[in-house]
């Protein structure tokens, strides 16, 4: 379904999959790297937070991708 990839790889643009509080897969769009993870687009522009240690589990390489400089250097 998903690359190998890890976390720390993710960038602009990437397609983020992660798991509800249900234990159901979603995905969404990376936005942006915030202090407790990286925002995503879930649809809608509806917003949610993706991190490691909680409920991140995979992300494949958008196409058109972007780092996220400013996020990292803020929040790295």
């Amino acid at each position: 379904m998903w690359e190998d990839e890890l976390f720390d790889e993710i960038q602009n643009g990437d397609t983020v999959y992660y798991q509800n509080p249900q234990g159901q897969t979603h995905k969404g769009k990376a936005v942006m790297q915030g202090p407790m993870g990286w925002v995503i687009d879930i649809g809608d522009g509806v917003p949610m937070v993706v991190n490691e240690g909680h409920n991140y589990l995979g992300h494949s390489k958008a196409k058109v991708r972007t780092p996220d400089h400013l996020g990292r250097f803020l929040h790295g």
